[in-house]
């Protein structure tokens, strides 16, 4: 059967709000990937924004340097040299800023105004606009899952002082053709570690596929056990998942939206986490740099991330996050990982996939 992908459309989100939430629900149980449309966010502002995330990108690797990634804040600059470190393959780079000033201010990890004139002030300001789509999701889920009014509210308080919400940029370069990077994944099979992820694609710039739910729970990677524990543990802690690759190409105007680890455990399971990676382009398709901005909507590192029946053991956001940042730090050190890692199939699914409004 062709994978099936969901459109929902956010405009006049105050009256359709019990219409959306239903629509919202039936996406996240499906693949545990979904774009939503009517969000409020202009195609003007999106480019802008991804001219300011370039503008950090294409410093000197010396210029970046000082904000270099602290793996327990899971925030600051991940150079291609860093990814090369861990997978063998450095066709990636990342820079995510906190939302919240405080450990970027305390840690040094903005650059110089006089170096990026503007540039932290227009970050703040759309990671702000994005995280209210994300509050509007979520107030959809505590309505659909008959959560409490208000359940999410602690997680989306931006200027709380642990507030531990990500913003960010991810540039995968063109590779050339007959180098090892058109061969390779540009970015291995992972799922994410937050509450729920706002990805901004641009059209023209493909490469996201994604292992729906069902189909990753029938292939859990080197899981005995059956719970998928290499899942709700990070990022980068555990085996390579099996199964049927969807791709999930950029739509105009759409932002792409899935679940993560944190919401999840919240949901007691009902709502799962979605492994996907990003492919390096096919054959047939042109050789292309292809460029993302993402939020991570983690909530308050003391938060307890835990569902009402408690179906996961209780674990903050803070653990949480250090573990998927610390996962990445050990992979680089681990040989036999990286070559488990480098002989996974970049195979990418044939199986035709429906988009459709629900």
């Amino acid at each position: 059967m062709p994978a099936r992908l969901s459109i929902v459309d956010l405009s006049d989100f105050n009256s359709r709000k019990p219409e959306i939430s239903k629509q919202l629900l039936e996406a996240a149980t499906g693949s545990g990937f979904f774009y939503v449309t009517g969000h409020g966010i202009s195609q003007e502002e999106v480019e802008e924004q991804f001219a300011n995330g370039r503008r950090f990108i294409d410093l000197h690797d010396a210029t970046k340097a000082p904000t270099k990634f602290i793996p327990e804040l899971f925030m600051g600059w991940r150079g291609r040299q860093d990814t090369n470190a861990a997978v063998g393959n450095d066709s990636w780079e990342q820079y995510l800023v906190g939302v919240n000033d405080h450990y970027m201010d305390e840690h040094g990890l903005w650059l110089p105004e006089l170096t990026l004139p503007g540039f932290r002030a227009s970050a703040l300001a759309f990671a702000t606009k994005a995280n209210a789509i994300a509050a509007n999701i979520l107030s959809c889920f505590e309505d659909a899952l008959e959560l409490p009014p208000g359940f999410f509210n602690e997680h989306l308080d931006l200027q709380a002082e642990d507030a531990r919400t990500l913003f960010g940029w991810n540039f995968y370069p063109a590779p050339k053709p007959g180098s090892p990077q058109a061969r390779q994944l540009r970015l291995l099979p992972h799922a994410d570690t937050d509450v729920i992820t706002l990805l901004f694609q641009r059209p023209g710039e493909p490469g996201l596929e994604i292992l729906p739910g069902k189909d990753a729970d029938a292939h859990a990677a080197d899981d005995p056990s059956g719970k998928d524990t290499n899942r709700l543990n990070g990022a980068w802690t555990g085996g390579l998942p099996r199964g049927d690759w969807t791709r999930m190409d950029p739509l105009p105007r759409a932002i792409t939206v899935n679940i993560g680890n944190m919401l999840m455990r919240l949901s007691d399971g009902l709502l799962h986490s979605t492994y996907h990676r990003v492919r390096a382009p096919l054959p047939d398709e042109e050789p292309a740099d292809r460029n993302t901005m993402v939020l991570f909507v983690h909530g308050r590192g003391h938060a307890i991330m835990q569902g009402p029946k408690k179906v996961y053991p209780a674990q903050t956001v803070a653990e949480m996050i250090a573990a998927n940042g610390n996962g990445y730090e050990r992979v680089k050190q681990d040989k036999e990982w990286q070559q488990k890692a480098m002989a996974f199939s970049p195979q990418t699914s044939r199986r035709p996939v429906a988009i459709e409004a629900v």
